[in-house]
């Protein structure tokens, strides 16, 4: 059967294979989607059910409320805003209904009954607006900008409290895909206060703090994780400020947002001796070890760190429970580490305290820093390289073959015979975290042309159908900077990509990609794919943005991106992304 999904992969494997290169029309192979989703056709329904009463609200198109919060402003033309509160048998509703040219018509109704709006309807919204608006957010963006513009950040925060005892939770459904409940909770309103805050306002230095405050109470991570990106991305952050940002990270509960908040924060920010205190805290309070790791290793490969700050990141090195992971950091360390006595004695303690079974890993590391950091395995002949990759071949254990492996990365080249010959032992590796560890190696060591990366695409795709997902998305995101300009690798690279759960490691590859610029046609459709496979609005959201402002103006592409835009629930990201548009 048919799945919209399966839909919408077919269609972008259509238009990948050749209609946007050859400029063919995609229009008639449109046909399974509607019109680009309007205000007109967004509908939702809230049901708050208690032990004797049932509260329920539902509404379609845009609703604003008044400045004092009592009534009802406007509704987007052919919208509608239905309330309806029943208790212990006894029912009200009251209907408003908003014509082509937006004019409202207002009902009440008691049972079955209608009565008068004037005369009793009115005084009846105004007990039940409140609640309408922190339990499902009528009222949106337009509001809080409104709080914001008469009281400042501090009004938006104190709504922000309010809206937190409202956060009892209640079922939801969207009817462009019909009805389904799931649970959402106050706190949702509470986010979309915060969002509006960081996203449209413009927030003084001052302020900074109280706003980070808040958002450490914000339960999604995708939500809170985006947010602390947005704030890197928008404000200059001074050095205390740079500390409260990496505290508010320290209370994301999932280690993918916070490796991707500090692959951000140490992108445009030196990790030094004002913020390192803070910086390893955040290090120390993730759980999984390639997690850390992949935050650490581009950190030592693209910043030359103080001594002091060096020996804190080999200490929180030798607290990973992984020593495959451990001694990947510590030979990126090793040639950029400097020649300081406390440095190299903490190096040599944490190397010394790998176990016994991991000896191999332990006498590559001891030899690297007698050579002073410089590698031990420098360019080899061909037959030098078949003859190591033979020995490699004959271990039985995963350790002496990824040490023999190492010592032929950079000597591989473009030669076909070599390269096949060492993924083929690379096959044979049983470790995942060491196969990983390995790819990550070949890709600092040399420029790698389209056949390993063809090579290392399949062992990506091996470690995330074995549910090593981390070690997969970072073998990808070291990748990107070495795909061939023609896209040529694209496919094998979004396969693995496909295979990815976390919206976070989707969202920063999406960035990188959108960053780095050369975004054409058929990239930006993989990348849309990969939005469509999204989850989370928020994450959706900020990676339709930079799609957006990265791909090429095309009728066709644009048809794309309005439907996968329509999957969004949410009506605050969904109007940011189509603001972004204009």
């Amino acid at each position: 059967m048919l799945t919209r999904k399966s839909i919408v992969k077919g269609l972008f494997g259509l238009l990948v294979s050749g209609a946007l290169s050859s400029g063919a029309s995609a229009s008639s192979n449109l046909w399974f989607f509607s019109d680009p989703q309007d205000w007109s056709k967004r509908e939702n329904v809230y049901r708050i059910n208690e032990s004797f009463s049932k509260f329920e609200i539902r509404y379609k198109g845009k609703v604003q409320v008044t400045d004092n919060d009592k009534d009802i402003k406007s509704i987007s033309p052919n919208g509608y805003l239905t309330i309806e509160k029943s208790s212990f048998g006894n029912s009200r509703r009251l209907e408003f209904t908003s014509d082509s040219q937006g004019r409202l018509t207002r009902k009440y109704y008691e049972g079955a009954k209608e009565r008068s709006y004037e005369s009793d309807g009115k005084a009846w919204l105004q007990e039940v607006l409140e609640e309408a608006i922190y339990r499902t957010g009528v009222g949106g963006k337009e509001r809080a900008l409104r709080i914001y513009k008469s009281k400042g950040v501090y009004g938006i925060l104190d709504e922000v409290e309010r809206i937190s005892s409202y956060s009892g939770s209640f079922s939801f459904g969207s009817s462009f895909f019909g009805f389904h409940s799931v649970e959402v909770r106050g706190f949702n309103v509470r986010n979309m206060y915060l969002k509006t805050l960081v996203d449209e306002a413009s927030i003084d230095k001052k302020d900074l703090p109280l706003v980070l405050r808040a958002i450490e109470g914000v339960e999604s991570n995708s939500t809170k994780g985006t947010l602390l990106r947005t704030i890197i991305d928008k404000y200059p952050l001074d050095a205390y400020l740079m500390t409260k940002m990496l505290q508010t990270t320290e209370s994301l509960s999932y280690n993918t947002e916070m490796g991707n908040v500090l692959r951000k924060f140490q992108s445009k920010y030196r990790i030094n001796l004002d913020n390192y205190d803070a910086y390893f805290d955040v290090i120390r309070r993730m759980s999984i070890n390639s997690e850390k790791g992949n935050v650490l290793k581009p950190l030592a490969n693209s910043q030359k760190l103080e001594d002091r700050v060096m020996v804190e990141l080999i200490r929180s090195v030798g607290q990973f429970s992984s020593e495959s992971e451990k001694a990947a950091v510590l030979r990126v360390v090793a040639t950029k580490m400097s020649d300081n006595t406390d440095v190299v004695r903490e190096y040599i303690r944490t190397v010394s305290g790998i176990g016994d079974s991991y000896r191999y890993l332990r006498d590559e590391l001891l030899e690297m820093v007698a050579a002073n950091g410089v590698k031990p395995n420098q360019p080899i002949n061909k037959a030098g390289v078949l003859s190591l990759l033979a020995m490699a071949d004959g271990y039985t254990s995963n350790t002496p073959k990824t040490v023999t492996l190492r010592r032929v990365n950079v000597s591989l080249g473009n030669d076909s015979e070599l390269v096949s010959r060492y993924f083929d032992v690379v096959g044979s590796l049983t470790n995942e975290m060491e196969q990983y560890a390995l790819m990550l190696d070949l890709l600092y060591s040399q420029n790698v042309g389209r056949q390993i990366l063809s090579e290392m695409f399949r062992v990506a795709e091996s470690l995330a159908n074995r549910d090593y997902k981390h070690g997969a998305t970072a073998i990808l995101r070291e990748a990107i900077p070495y795909l061939p300009a023609d896209g040529s690798l694209h496919k094998d690279f979004f396969d693995v990509l496909e295979r990815v759960d976390h919206d976070s490691g989707k969202e920063e590859i999406v960035r990188m990609f959108c960053e780095r610029g050369n975004v054409d046609a058929k990239l930006a459709v993989y990348l849309l794919a990969v939005v469509e496979d999204m989850e989370v609005d928020v994450e959706r959201a900020t990676s339709m943005i930079l799609i957006y402002r990265s791909m090429p103006k095309d009728e066709n592409l644009d048809y794309i991106f309005d439907s996968v835009a329509k999957k969004m629930e949410s009506d605050y990201d969904y109007e940011k992304v189509m603001i972004a548009k204009k």
